[in-house]
């Protein structure tokens, strides 16, 4: 029943902002909103993430809505629910919502969170033509003297690299014995991620060359 009211909310979110997202009477928050030519057609759109405040997993629901400018007007592109945790994802650090920006036309979208083991994740997606896919994702995960790694995965090429080091230790002799790694990994993705239903930090890979599962 939960799900079924979640789709009705949208639809009637989606309806209410449809051509102008300044002009909403639904009560929500916009918690993060970025400009960027995505169609490449020489004119900016706007990215909204918005919390309306709707229930989720962990926390309230967060919705990223992509509009498109025709005559001076604001109108819905484009919605997706997703690519941005819920409200409490974080766990002891709160919101994992850190930001959203866009960098050479793609969607770049970071989260945070953890206790004494921290994560961050930055995805990065690109619009082609059709839709809106995964294109790349870097993962941080560890805790200071046990040390922390970097995953940095491009979705479209398969390649990666996997660094493994240690960061805020005040043991100085736990620091001194750590070994920082640093590899080339080819991890390839059969098919294309779409945006849609993607959710951070829920996908697995299996990474051989390091006996490690990396979740992006």
């Amino acid at each position: 029943m939960k799900y079924l009211f979640a789709f009705v909310f949208s639809l009637l979110l989606n309806t209410a902002l449809a051509e102008d997202p300044s002009q909403n009477t639904i009560t929500s928050t916009v918690i993060g909103e970025a400009m960027g030519d995505f169609d490449k057609d020489g004119i900016d759109e706007k990215v909204i993430i918005l919390d309306a405040g709707l229930d989720g997993e962990i926390g309230t629901q967060r919705t990223l809505f992509i509009y498109k400018k025709k005559q001076d007007k604001w109108f819905l592109w484009h919605s997706s629910q997703g690519p941005v945790l819920d409200s409490a994802h974080g766990g002891m650090m709160g919101d994992p919502f850190v930001g959203i920006e866009i960098q050479r036309g793609a969607i770049v979208i970071d989260h945070f969170g953890g206790s004494n083991r921290k994560w961050n994740y930055t995805h990065r997606y690109r619009f082609n033509g059709k839709e809106w896919n995964l294109i790349g994702a870097t993962i941080n995960y560890g805790a200071p003297c046990e040390g922390f790694f970097e995953f940095d995965f491009n979705v479209m090429t398969g390649k990666a690299i996997y660094k493994r080091y240690e960061d805020g230790c005040t043991d100085e002799e736990v620091a001194s014995n750590f070994k920082n790694e640093q590899k080339e990994i080819f991890t390839p993705v059969t098919k294309s991620i779409n945006m849609d239903g993607f959710y951070p930090g829920s996908n697995k890979l299996d990474i051989k060359e390091i006996g490690q599962e990396i979740y992006y």
